[in-house]
């Protein structure tokens, strides 16, 4: 019932599915390839809400305002907000995000790049966290959740 144990497990997941869409040939198998981007998006959307609920549990009161949250419609804050960020951000590194003039483009990929390296950094930094001490957040934990906060909620309000 931990929260680190269940990130582990929700990382595997994700780890695992991304693993699968890389060695799959998706012209060869087309089905396939959009039944795996489903799991993706799904696992990465119980991953993010996990994360949520560690940062609410370690950092509540050094999480950034989301008072901005409020320009969004509500379709879109119920259907996992940060999901759909994620996927903004990873489209914007690709290049192949489409609805994003080229100016805003060039000012958001820079900031895309430190949100996923930043989620890299929580994933990496929570998995050792999980095997080593799973019952606790030493300060170096809370210091790259503090930052990814940070960088999620600065995204967030640029898009």
């Amino acid at each position: 019932p931990r929260l680190l144990s269940q990130f582990f497990f929700a990382d595997e997941r994700v780890t695992r599915v991304v693993a699968e869409i890389n060695g799959l040939d998706a012209e060869l198998d087309p089905q396939q390839y959009l039944v795996l981007l489903n799991q993706l998006h799904l696992s990465q959307a119980h991953l993010l809400a996990i994360l949520e609920r560690i940062m609410e549990e370690c950092i509540p009161t050094q999480r950034h305002s989301r008072d901005y949250l409020v320009k969004f419609p509500e379709e879109l804050l119920v259907d996992n907000l940060g999901n759909h960020m994620l996927f903004a951000a990873e489209c914007l590194l690709a290049g192949t995000f489409l609805e994003v003039e080229e100016a805003d483009g060039v000012q958001l990929r820079p900031q895309a790049r430190n949100l996923l390296c930043s989620l890299e950094l929580v994933r990496t930094v929570l998995r050792e966290q999980s095997l080593s001490q799973p019952g606790s957040y030493p300060e170096p934990v809370r210091a790259v959740l503090v930052q990814f906060d940070r960088l999620f909620a600065e995204f967030e309000l640029r898009w």
